[in-house]
C-alpha cells in the first residue's frame, strides 16, 4: 500500500472491525488494547503530526471505555483523510 489515503482508509476499516467485536462484548469487561494499538501503528508515514498519542496504554480497559476510544480515534481519522484529500486537490 504506496498510497497513503490507502493506508488510512484501511486503518479506518480495520478499527471499524475492532470496534464491531468490541461492542460485542458485556461494557465492564476488560480487554487488551493490542489490536487497535496494531493498527494505529500502521499510521506511522502516513498521519502528520503526533499519531503515536492516540496508542492506548497496554493495560486492560472496559470494554465501554475502549470503544469511546476507537470512536475518538476513527472520528480523528476520518477528518484528517478529509482535510489531506482537500489539501492533495489544492496542491
Amino acid at each position: 500500500m504506496a498510497d497513503p489515503t490507502n493506508r488510512l482508509n484501511a486503518v479506518v476499516a480495520a478499527l471499524e472491525k475492532v470496534r464491531e467485536h468490541v461492542e460485542q462484548l458485556d461494557g465492564d469487561y476488560e480487554t487488551e488494547p493490542s489490536a487497535y494499538n496494531r493498527w494505529i501503528g500502521m499510521l506511522d508515514g502516513v498521519v502528520d503530526g503526533d499519531w503515536k498519542s492516540l496508542r492506548l496504554e497496554p493495560e486492560p480497559l472496559e470494554a465501554a471505555d475502549y470503544v469511546m476510544h476507537i470512536d475518538a480515534a476513527i472520528a480523528f481519522l476520518t477528518e484528517h483523510r478529509s482535510a489531506s484529500i482537500t489539501m492533495f486537490k489544492r496542491g
